[in-house]
């Protein structure tokens, strides 16, 4: 895959463009956890795969223990073929795709299991300038919000909804009109059910694999925009931009900020 990634800039212009001309459109993330639910019976039989054997099996073991909130949540077990072919199918719908063009293995393992599925995204990004786009380009971020109605989907979706209220509904006149609580896969018929009781213009999602599924969802049958954050709804929280340890040794705040 030689698709040039979208710059941070780039893809909110993509997402304006959407916004004002009422257009659908999904953004989502493929990380490493996506890559390897989307291509877990893969890895055996696949000579690339075969040495990422243990990307496979920690992402398991992590998945199947059960976290129900912080950085080892899942919101998903192993295996489950039926929402490993909803993930494919969600992935090939999706308008813009981020994942890790920044590390080396994540990066290979992704590319990996797009070109076994014959996956070509349309537009690809680094998917973890999701955690500062709010905050690197703050004008382009309050254009997004501006007399708009935003829903939010993720388990830390009320916490977002209030901060989200306090700093920028008088400001912008944005309406933050719901939020709705996910955590596991098997909320996601809920999650549907609940979609149509609002009227928005943006869903922010923060739900791992479930955002993945959900955001093509919103975009085809409710026509509007869908952005799966991933980490970015804590950026909402906190105002400012959470990192980790990956980022902070791997990837680099300041490369993310520039980007």
């Amino acid at each position: 895959m030689d698709t040039q990634p979208l710059t941070s800039a780039q893809l909110m212009d993509r997402i304006l463009e959407s916004l004002n001309q009422k257009l659908p459109c999904s953004i989502i993330s493929v990380g490493q956890t996506e890559a390897v639910f989307m291509g877990q019976d893969r890895f055996a039989g696949d000579p690339v795969l075969q040495n990422f054997q243990f990307h496979l099996q920690r992402e398991a073991e992590i998945a199947n223990s059960g976290f129900k909130e912080g950085f080892y949540h899942r919101g998903i077990r192993f295996p489950n073929p039926q929402a490993q072919q909803q993930v494919l199918e969600a992935v090939k719908a999706a308008d813009f795709i981020g994942y890790n063009t920044l590390e080396v293995n994540a990066k290979t393992i992704t590319e990996r299991v797009f070109s076994l599925y014959d996956i070509e995204p349309k537009r690809v990004f680094e998917a973890n300038i999701r955690r500062v786009f709010m905050k690197s380009h703050e004008e382009k971020f309050k254009q997004i919000l501006k007399d708009r109605k935003v829903l939010l989907i993720g388990s830390l979706a009320s916490q977002a909804m209030t901060s989200l209220k306090a700093r920028y509904s008088e400001e912008l006149g944005c309406e933050i009109v719901g939020a709705i609580p996910i955590y596991e896969y098997e909320d996601i018929p809920n999650v549907k059910q609940e979609l149509s009781h609002f009227t928005f213009d943006i869903c922010f999602l923060s739900a791992g694999i479930n955002a993945v599924i959900l955001a093509p969802y919103i975009a085809q049958n409710f026509g509007k925009v869908a952005f799966d954050i991933g980490s970015g709804m804590k950026t909402f929280i906190t105002n400012e931009v959470v990192t980790d340890s990956f980022i902070d040794e791997v990837i680099g705040l300041d490369n993310l900020m520039n980007m």
